[in-house]
């Protein structure tokens, strides 16, 4: 029997539901019906399933094979952009991942070990919380020698805090972007920490997951240590972190920023970027579409005088935890759209690690816009 409070919100999930009238908008843009071709695996035909629930919930196997697709999704946010009917669609996306898990934790096994680490070392890698300032500072401190003094002891504070995420703290590939980020910051003598060991996970991977109580007590930590620096801003290169900062954390006094928007606002004029190749630009789902920042990755752009092609607002295929569900859907949305747009021949620039997890993991060159900035910065300070 449905409690008054589940009644309620089975009342407005299916009002929610009645407001699809399968125009099929969101087909047309869906980067997994793209890549898949058939109508279950688009947002539409999700939405059908549930509003059919009774029937898909009698059928064990059919129940199951809908659990498996709402996982099926890159979390981009473009069928919420496109629905003329105003379907929230990402909520319902969340609210349905957090059912499906509850009711059939066995199929969900491996995101069970993810939830694991990240109760157990508040990170997605299962590696000890000490090691967050471990694998970067030994690379990057001969280069930049105030770097230990930079990372963050209790009663220390900052202007900045610059929060770095799991993958930019823990994987080599993303050492380049934090070299560029922390040269920046010194050549422009900015007084900044970085939390280190007191840095936990956002919070991110569990939202996705529809793990609120998880997700929130991450964020307590990360809010509290954040305060105690003393920071005005908090700045992250991370779009997935950048959406839990400004969107869950409720911060008073504090403005959370993406490092684009940092040294776009921190910069008038830039040193021009002098170029030797060609270059493509790549909108990150979470920046773009779910944090609104698209003008200042084009202003910091423009004032370097970089010369880029723009490429259709489309997904690298690399969020929504879709790597760890279904990496071999993760991939073919990147290859499909690499040969679309013929990416094998630039160099496409980002702003998110986890886009340039993707393009790095389908063998596509990539730069961070910051490792354009920095480059500039050095010829500047000569």
């Amino acid at each position: 029997m449905l409690t008054t409070t589940k009644r309620a919100q089975k009342k407005r999930s299916e009002m929610t539901f009645e407001k699809c009238v399968r125009c099929g908008s969101c087909m047309k843009i869906c980067p997994i019906f793209d890549a898949m071709g058939e109508e279950q695996y688009s947002p539409r035909g999700k939405l059908y399933l549930l509003q059919v629930m009774d029937k898909v919930e009698s059928d064990p196997e059919l129940a199951k094979e809908f659990r498996r697709l709402l996982f099926q999704c890159a979390m981009c946010g473009r069928c919420t952009d496109v629905c003329s009917s105003d379907v929230d669609l990402l909520r319902i996306w969340h609210e349905q991942r957090a059912r499906a898990i509850k009711d059939a934790p066995q199929e969900f096994a491996y995101l069970g070990a993810l939830e694991k680490s990240l109760e157990n070392v508040k990170n997605i890698y299962g590696l000890s919380p000490e090691d967050r300032a471990v694998y970067w500072l030994d690379e990057l401190e001969q280069e930049i020698p105030n770097l230990r003094k930079r990372v963050f002891p209790e009663a220390k504070t900052a202007d900045v805090v610059v929060f770095l995420g799991c993958l930019m703290s823990f994987r080599a590939s993303q050492v380049d972007v934090l070299r560029a980020l922390f040269k920046s910051l010194e050549i422009l003598k900015v007084d900044y920490l970085v939390l280190g060991a007191e840095e936990f996970c956002c919070g991110h991977p569990l939202d996705l997951m529809g793990d609120e109580a998880g997700a929130k007590k991450l964020r307590t930590h990360n809010k509290r240590v954040i305060k105690q620096t003393g920071a005005k801003q908090l700045i992250t290169c991370c779009p997935g972190c950048l959406s839990q900062l400004q969107n869950n954390y409720n911060f008073t006094g504090i403005e959370v920023l993406h490092h684009t928007q940092f040294f776009d606002r921190l910069l008038q004029s830039i040193e021009p970027y002098k170029q030797t190749e060609e270059f493509t630009y790549h909108d990150p789902c979470e920046l773009h579409r779910i944090c609104n920042v698209k003008t200042e990755p084009r202003s910091l752009l423009k004032k370097m005088g970089v010369q880029f092609r723009e490429l259709e607002l489309s997904c690298c295929g690399g969020g929504g935890l879709l790597r760890m569900t279904d990496p071999n859907l993760s991939d073919k949305i990147q290859q499909l759209r690499a040969a679309r747009e013929k990416l094998s021949s630039t160099t496409v620039i980002t702003a998110c690690p986890a886009c340039r997890e993707q393009l790095l993991g389908n063998n596509l060159k990539t730069k961070d816009i910051i490792e354009l900035l920095v480059t500039c910065l050095s010829e500047a300070k000569g």
